[in-house]
C-alpha cells in the first residue's frame, strides 16, 4: 500500500488548562517525506503561532503516526526530529 504524510501545526501551551492546540491541519496528502518537509517549512514561515510541526505518516484512510516533528529551539532555530518509537501496536 501507498504511504502518504499529512501536516498538522501546534500552538504552544501558554497554560496547563489548555488542551486543544491544534492551528493547523493540512489535509493534503504529500506522496513524499520531502515535500511535506518542505511545505511544514514554509507554514514556519508564513504562521508565527506556529511552535510544533507534526508530519504523519499513513496508509490512505488508515491510522496515522508521527513520522517528523519540527520546532524551534530557544535560539529559534528551526529543529527537525525523527520520531524514535518505531512500535505502533500500543497505539
Amino acid at each position: 500500500m501507498k504511504e502518504y504524510f499529512y501536516i498538522e501545526g501546534h500552538k504552544s501551551k501558554m497554560d496547563y488548562s489548555v488542551e486543544e492546540t491544534l492551528i493547523l491541519e493540512d489535509s493534503h496528502a504529500y506522496t513524499s517525506e520531502e515535500k511535506a518537509l518542505i511545505k511544514a517549512k514554509q507554514y514556519f514561515e508564513e504562521k508565527d503561532e506556529l511552535t510544533l510541526v507534526v508530519i504523519y505518516k499513513a496508509v490512505k484512510l488508515g491510522d496515522k503516526y508521527g513520522h517528523k516533528y519540527l520546532f524551534r529551539n530557544q535560539d529559534g532555530i528551526l529543529e527537525e526530529v525523527d520520531n524514535w518509537w518505531s512500535d505502533h501496536s500500543c497505539c
